[in-house]
């Protein structure tokens, strides 16, 4: 079963326990060895407050929307770090995201050019395809490490502008799919980034 230990704390001395089975059936949550609760699945996604002894406030659920699932822990309306909506996992989302298709990028260009297959010409991989993959690395570089919004931005506006011109190339949808996955990631990337920019003390966290 999966445990996980989200902390209040900079310094990982204070933090609740979550423990779930497949699907999230048998959640529980534990605090300083007491357990707080168990939760149906219906329930955490309904989501359900508890009272910390000190009497903090609690929020936990499970968040499902498009592009996006996971634990959303928040205490007195803050969430927790390593939760769905914390900035520096929705960076590291993002990053993920924007890496992956940098790594894709090259990885696929260079075996267009050394090997020549006719399926990846086909789709223009080349050149132009590893310049623009090394274009992404440099973009999720600084939307990480220099938490910068703007570059996120750039990155998605590439991956659909590189989507539009596969379909109306007659090529096919060419994973829309997960384009679209991969776009929604990189969106909330770029929150994550804004907002670790607004909250001095959220940056330079790893």
């Amino acid at each position: 079963m999966p445990t996980k230990t989200y902390y209040f704390d900079a310094a990982q001395t204070d933090g609740v326990t979550a423990t779930w089975g497949l699907f999230f059936r048998n959640f529980r949550l534990d605090y300083q060895g007491q357990e707080l609760g168990r939760l149906t699945p219906a329930e955490l996604k309904a989501g359900h407050e508890f009272t910390l002894p000190d009497g903090r406030r609690l929020l936990v659920r499970l968040q499902q929307k498009f592009g996006a699932q996971g634990l959303d822990f928040q205490v007195e309306g803050q969430p927790l770090s390593g939760t769905i909506n914390d900035p520096l996992t929705q960076v590291n989302t993002g990053f993920g995201a924007v890496m992956f298709i940098a790594g894709l990028n090259v990885a696929l260009s260079a075996v267009a050019m050394l090997v020549p297959v006719e399926t990846l010409l086909a789709f223009g991989l080349g050149w132009g395809t590893l310049i623009e993959g090394l274009i992404y690395a440099g973009l999720g570089w600084l939307g990480k490490y220099r938490q910068a919004a703007w570059a996120f931005y750039v990155a998605l506006g590439l991956l659909v502008l590189d989507g539009v011109l596969l379909l109306g190339s007659g090529l096919g949808t060419g994973g829309l799919v997960v384009r679209i996955f991969l776009g929604f990631a990189i969106y909330r990337g770029a929150a994550g980034a804004r907002q670790m920019r607004a909250t001095p003390a959220l940056t330079g966290n790893e």
